[in-house]
């Protein structure tokens, strides 16, 4: 994507950010870990300053832009929310979400595999190309079919993060 098209998706984005976006649990990945396997606990989500690895995707036209978001496992990875995950495929707005890896993407997709509370038969798989740019950035939506904490793997390349969301019911307009 080039640059003026990251700046309008960035600007389209913040323009959809509603004040109570993304609120979120205290929670951290480390927590996850903690309570065993086949546990789903949403990451911690941030609105401070995002970590200084992720500065190459934000343009420089917008300085001090402050996206919600949570950091995968081992910070190789975060999830920026334009809005609260919900489930279904909603509009208006979508769910937006941007992707930032730590690590160079080398022309590789990244492949998100999404579980339901980490149950093998509640499966999602989506693929996002890299093809995008400022920085290591794969845009994209992700839609979910219910709601609950979806456990999401992480690859592109030879590079894994984990990352456990939440997303609500899909409320009527």
């Amino acid at each position: 994507m080039p640059g003026s098209a990251v700046r309008t998706f960035a600007a389209a984005a913040g323009a959809a950010l509603l004040l109570t976006a993304c609120g979120g649990s205290s929670t951290t990945i480390k927590r996850a870990a903690a309570t065993g396997p086949g546990r789903c606990v949403p990451a911690a989500i941030h609105h401070d300053a995002p970590p200084g690895w992720t500065a190459p995707a934000w343009s420089d036209s917008s300085p001090g832009f402050r996206v919600p978001y949570a950091l995968a496992s081992g910070d190789a990875a975060a999830a920026f929310f334009f809005a609260q995950l919900r489930a279904g495929h909603p509009r208006n707005p979508s769910n937006k979400l941007l992707w930032v890896v730590r690590f160079p993407r080398d022309g590789h997709p990244l492949e998100v595999t999404a579980r339901l509370g980490r149950d093998p038969a509640r499966l999602v798989r989506t693929s996002w190309p890299a093809d995008s740019a400022p920085g290591e950035i794969y845009p994209s939506e992700v839609d979910l079919p219910e709601a609950g904490c979806w456990h999401m793997a992480l690859a592109w390349g030879n590079h894994r993060a984990e990352v456990d969301v939440e997303v609500r019911a899909s409320g009527r307009s």
